[in-house]
């Protein structure tokens, strides 16, 4: 009897949209939890590592030099002043550069193989395989000791994320066929991450420094045991070949000069992120000797803006004209990539990282519905291949940047690199102007899910004698 009711309880959370939507979201969040939760952590154990390296050999040397064998004070005085001389922590900024960008480097090239694995065996198989593989993760994270360990932890994360990224938001797409109820619900899926980044900061910091290192990957991995028992619970985890869906190549879209801008710039804008992370608490504890559990702080302005740019600031792009919104936000992003370097303690550093969070939150608000346009007006609606582009863009990001960071602050320092970073988004602000506008294809009307909000949502710009097209003037049926 207890067995039967199960069962019908089962059956009504297949069919719960509500509840896959949690899921994902859930999801997104355990893995942008475990993502950044690190970020504090790792620099802190990289430099006890070369720390206790450096003293072991110091005291072999002193030891050898005088035939004598110093007392513990005398030694420890020693060594810790010669280590005090000779190693800094931004020596640090490679290895932590290359170990973060592990993961995207990963992600990236497993990416494109995801989606034909989900035609063979299903969108929920994927999603839960891509959740074991970050539990595995999370694990070697906690048992890791050394460098070439951590690294692999990262790498296996990057693996697991490109299964649950793209599988958890097509079973949204799935649950949800109507365009407008789809547009909401991955607004929420993908929320789940940007809480994930928020929490993720403070978390590692503050449970690495009070309670150890293996404290927060433990918790984490008993979050995704949750998670696992739920998709397990409510998804059928039985082989199903989803049906393809026509599209547009993804060659042609590559070749479309209008969607290649959009993916720069939301390259370009996360660079400004993924270049702080490896190098920004390694600058901290050099320059401005923080404590431990400040680490975890330092992002938790970005993260606060992020979500208030990405959560806040979409209706408004779209009145104010995207193409100058985002120009501002990119702006807005150097002026306070110019003025970080200035900052002489911790706090001082709360409103530069706050506005380069908000800028990107802001732009990512205005140009992902871009994305889409785009393929409305210019290709086959079909959104899945775009999205594919930017998370691309994404990936190139945080994979280049935090291994080309370490290398720059070697070479020329960390106000440079960061300063470089700002030149960088400045430069690429004017190629904002080419997206006021843009030439449209052969079709009359953007081809949309609703033939009913085909003729309501958009509404045609006065140019259109030249064929062009003003996504500035766009309104929306509420």
């Amino acid at each position: 009897m207890a067995f039967e009711r199960i069962r019908s309880i089962r059956r009504k959370c297949e069919h719960s949209t509500k509840l896959a939507l949690f899921i994902v979201f859930y999801t997104n969040m355990l893995d942008s939890l475990l993502l950044t939760a690190v970020v504090p952590i790792i620099p802190d154990i990289l430099l006890d590592l070369d720390e206790a390296n450096f003293h072991s050999r110091n005291r072999t040397l002193y030891r050898n030099e005088s035939g004598l064998s110093l007392n513990q004070t005398q030694s420890q005085s020693l060594t810790q002043k010669a280590f005090s001389l000779s190693v800094s922590a931004l020596n640090e900024n490679t290895k932590v550069g290359w170990l973060l960008s592990s993961k995207a480097i990963i992600q990236l090239i497993a990416g494109p193989l995801i989606g034909p694995l989900c035609n063979r065996v299903g969108y929920p198989i994927v999603l839960f395989c891509g959740c074991v593989v970050i539990l595995a993760s999370a694990l070697i994270f906690a048992c890791a000791e050394m460098y070439i360990p951590l690294f692999f932890a990262r790498a296996v994360q990057g693996l697991g994320s490109a299964g649950t990224v793209i599988a958890g938001m097509s079973i949204v797409a799935s649950r949800y066929p109507d365009d407008r109820a789809r547009s909401g619900a991955m607004g929420l899926a993908m929320g789940g991450a940007a809480f994930g980044v928020l929490v993720g900061y403070p978390f590692g910091g503050f449970m690495y420094t009070f309670v150890g290192k293996i404290s927060p990957f433990l918790v984490i991995c008993v979050l995704i045991c949750v998670d696992l028992g739920l998709q397990w619970f409510v998804f059928n985890l039985s082989v199903t070949t989803e049906n393809a869906c026509r599209s547009t190549p993804l060659h042609k879209l590559l070749r479309d000069p209008y969607i290649l801008i959009v993916s720069g710039i939301i390259m370009i804008t996360t660079m400004a992120m993924s270049v702080l992370e490896p190098t920004v608490p390694l600058w901290i504890l050099d320059k401005m000797h923080a404590e431990k559990w400040q680490l975890g702080l330092v992002f938790l302005p970005d993260s606060v803006g992020y979500l208030v740019g990405t959560n806040f600031f979409g209706i408004a792009a779209r009145s104010i004209g995207r193409w100058i919104t985002t120009l501002c936000c990119m702006l807005l992003i150097g002026l306070c990539l110019v003025c970080l370097p200035f900052a002489t303690t911790v706090p001082q550093l709360i409103l530069p990282h706050f506005g380069i969070g908000l800028g990107i939150g802001i732009t990512d608000a205005a140009l992902f519905p871009l994305l889409a346009l785009l393929v409305d007006t210019r290709h086959d609606a079909f959104y899945g291949s775009v999205y594919a582009i930017a998370q691309l863009a994404v990936c190139l990001a945080y994979s280049i940047g935090p291994s080309v960071a370490g290398q720059i602050v070697k070479a020329i320092g960390f106000p440079w690199l960061i300063r470089g970073t700002a030149i960088l988004n400045l430069l690429y602000c004017p190629l904002c102007l080419f997206l006021r506008k843009f030439p449209r294809t052969d079709e009359e009307i953007p081809v949309i899910m609703s033939h009913k909000t085909k003729t309501e949502n958009y509404t045609k710009d006065a140019d259109t004698e030249n064929s062009s097209f003003s996504y500035g003037r766009l309104c929306e049926d509420d």
